[in-house]
């Protein structure tokens, strides 16, 4: 067999596994499948009204594969019509959790305007009035000048980035909402004055995960598409290119840019965040990060590329291939398959950005990334993967889209047959 026909076959097998909201749910909660994230209590893997790891992100898979067979139609139906028992617990204000969740994986399963019409309008006024409370306290910060934000309020995955993409791809009646964003974002890249030097607007007062307090005293610049400063890029980037801009918004995307290529680590990696000090101090480069798409290459690459594309800036989309195949090449760390942090959003990425750029070198490694991640494929596991930590430990088994194995089974189907997706599920890393 192939690997095309093997990852064809794998993506088909795990969509099986996946296909019936009643049996997964008990694997997913039980209480022997309970995840320990640093710092935090045991827990399932499994937020109902999540696109990580809910109903939402179930129905992206199953949305795409509809547009090769039909059936699967019923499947992304049957995950959507689960989470709207949900609503009344669902925030409004973060892409991947709560009614964004929903409304994105809607707004992937639709077919026609009609479509699910009645609860996306709803779904939608939400959405746009969650992002316009968020950027009010956001101007509100920046207007009394108090430099540093208490997290990444900007981020793909539960703040401003996110919901913004979705309102660029889907709500033109919204476009004073998306230029307000643009705005924010713009000013949220000019320097400010902190503890007696200039740094990047983009400081955040704590550290990027639990328990890191003490690396990390005075705050850091995070470095990660899903959570930092990339994406904020991307964004900016993906709007020039879909015609809408703002005062500074190319100058704001070279100010990230370079600051960005500032930071590399043997010009292939980078480092996960940068502490407070550190960038005072100019260095020196703190630690890479593993090349996936959440913190490391896969994801800072991709932004790049995208902001070169869109300012025509050769040099940048040479430096975001160039650093992706190198990083392809030296992956010894890399533990998990997932979307986030695995192989499979490797594979992805580093097809994406070969597929728009024609480079030669990097498609030559995919099939050797595909291979990566089929070699994962457990037979006996309920979906066909588990999560492994760095150590190489088992996990939990996950069926969702960013950790588990629903988005395993999309780069798999994307890598096979290699074309673009019929839906907009890579709106959801960023990545377009």
């Amino acid at each position: 067999m192939s690997a095309r026909k093997a990852a064809l076959w794998t993506a088909t097998e795990i969509a099986q596994r996946l296909a019936a909201p009643d049996r997964l749910v008990p694997v997913v909660t039980a209480e022997a499948n309970r995840d320990s994230p640093p710092g935090m209590a045991p827990r399932a893997p499994w937020s109902p009204l999540s696109l990580s790891d809910g109903y939402p992100g179930l129905a992206l898979l199953f949305a795409e594969l509809a547009h090769v067979d039909d059936h699967h139609r019923r499947h992304a139906h049957a995950y959507l019509a689960a989470a709207t028992g949900h609503l009344a617990t669902g925030a409004a204000d973060a892409l991947y959790a709560g009614l964004p969740a929903l409304a994105f994986a809607a707004r992937c399963a639709r077919r026609g305007p009609g479509d699910y019409a009645n609860l996306l309008d709803r779904l939608d006024q939400h959405l746009a009035a969650g992002l316009r409370a968020r950027l009010a306290v956001e101007k509100e910060r920046l207007d009394a000048g108090r430099s540093g934000m208490p997290g990444p309020v900007y981020d793909v995955i539960g703040g401003i980035c996110g919901v913004t993409r979705y309102v660029l791809g889907w709500l033109p009646s919204e476009r004073d909402l998306l230029l307000d964003s643009l705005t924010y974002l713009v000013r949220l890249t000019e320097p400010v004055a902190a503890h007696g030097h200039v740094v990047p607007g983009w400081w955040v007062l704590g550290p990027p995960t639990l328990g890191q307090r003490s690396r990390y005293p005075r705050g850091h610049f995070n470095l990660g598409l899903a959570h930092g400063v990339p994406g904020v890029m991307a964004l900016l980037a993906l709007a020039v290119e879909a015609g809408v801009e703002v005062g500074g918004q190319a100058e704001a995307v070279a100010r990230i840019a370079e600051w960005v290529l500032d930071w590399r680590v043997d010009d292939c990696h980078w480092p996960a965040a940068v502490p407070f000090d550190v960038e005072a101090a100019g260095g020196p480069v703190p630690a890479r990060a593993n090349p996936a798409w959440c913190y490391g290459t896969a994801g800072v690459t991709r932004a790049l590329f995208l902001a070169g594309r869109a300012l025509n800036r050769a040099d940048w989309r040479r430096a975001a291939v160039d650093a992706l195949s190198a990083a392809v090449r030296d992956t010894t760390a890399m533990a998990d398959c997932g979307l986030c942090h695995g192989w499979a959003g490797l594979l992805h990425v580093a097809w994406r950005t070969a597929r728009d750029s024609g480079d030669r070198e990097l498609a030559a490694h995919l099939p050797g990334l595909a291979d990566r991640v089929l070699g994962h494929f457990d037979p006996v596991a309920p979906f066909g993967y588990r999560s492994d930590d760095a150590g190489g430990q088992r996990g939990p088994d996950r069926a969702g889209f960013l950790e588990g194995a629903a988005g395993i089974a999309l780069a798999l189907h994307t890598w096979a047959t290699d074309d673009d997706p019929a839906t907009d599920w890579e709106r959801a890393l960023l990545l377009r």
